[in-house]
């Protein structure tokens, strides 16, 4: 009887411990403060086929970790070629963040990213 209530009081403590550190990625209405990158992120326009202008969106779920690490980024859905997704998917997957926090702590979160390409906007010509 004895062991069988230690038992029950380990498996509680492990089940509390485990609800303070979660191992999953807080939403952004999860969170007190979002993860924000060091730097400014640089997307540049992939070079194209001459003479043709292209837009498009791109989204993505970008997962940090608590020390503001890229993790994984996952495309969700891309009305764009593939040489734009693999720049933009190598550049946040490269970035430093400031983590997320909750409660006062750094936490695991995943951050919704959109980004529109359009082509560059060129001189005024006289």
């Amino acid at each position: 009887m004895v062991g069988a209530v230690l038992a029950l009081v380990a498996v509680a403590g492990a089940a509390a411990l485990w609800l303070r550190t979660p191992s999953r990625y807080f939403t952004a209405a999860e969170v007190e403060h979002v993860a924000t990158p060091v730097r400014r992120l640089e997307l540049e326009y992939p070079q194209g086929r001459e003479g043709i202008d292209y837009y498009g969106t791109l989204r993505m779920d970008v997962l940090i970790d608590e020390k503001g690490h890229v993790d994984r980024v996952d495309v969700i859905q891309s009305t764009v070629p593939q040489a734009f997704r693999d720049h933009a998917v190598q550049v946040f997957s490269t970035a430093v963040f400031e983590p997320a926090q909750r409660n006062g702590r750094p936490v695991k979160s995943v951050k919704k990213v959109e980004v529109k390409f359009a082509p560059p906007i060129g001189g005024l010509r006289s």
